[in-house]
């Protein structure tokens, strides 16, 4: 058995503490769990202008682990979407009413109401309203497990 003196306690003590705090911390919080339900169109309110005005509908994660978005745009006639960027995680976009020239990795192509267009991982993209009126379309980022 092994003996340990009063100035052996005290020197362990702190290391002792600090190591069972750090076991005791909270783990982070998991995702929030998208619920099935409606999201009803009147109770999600658009912040922007009539530039570009845009609202979301949910973030959240689904049942096996996966982050996943939804949000509307309108954007007005003349306006760009941003400025052309890139990112890991896939879009679909699905345009509702109006046209979008759409850039995509150096190329345009026009996308009219009822059309739909797939932005893969890492790939240049943009688009610009080029019509006279807003255009309106909506958003599915499928994020995966980076949220």
């Amino acid at each position: 058995m092994m003996t340990f003196s009063r100035r052996d306690l005290a020197a362990l003590l702190p290391a002792v503490a600090l190591r069972a705090s750090a076991q005791q911390a909270a783990p982070a919080a998991p995702p929030a769990l998208l619920p099935g339900k409606v999201y009803h169109s009147a109770e999600i309110p658009y912040t922007g202008n009539d530039d570009k005005k845009g609202r979301r509908f949910f973030l959240g994660t689904t049942h096996t682990g996966f982050n996943l978005e939804t949000h509307e745009t309108i954007l007005g006639a003349g306006m760009d979407t941003h400025p052309p960027h890139q990112h890991v995680h896939e879009e679909i976009l699905i345009i509702v009413s109006g046209t979008l020239d759409v850039h995509v990795e150096g190329k345009t192509e026009t996308a009219e109401s009822g059309s739909m267009v797939y932005f893969a991982s890492n790939v240049l993209h943009n688009a610009h309203n080029s019509g006279t009126v807003p255009c309106r379309y909506c958003v599915i980022e499928l994020r995966g497990a980076e949220a």
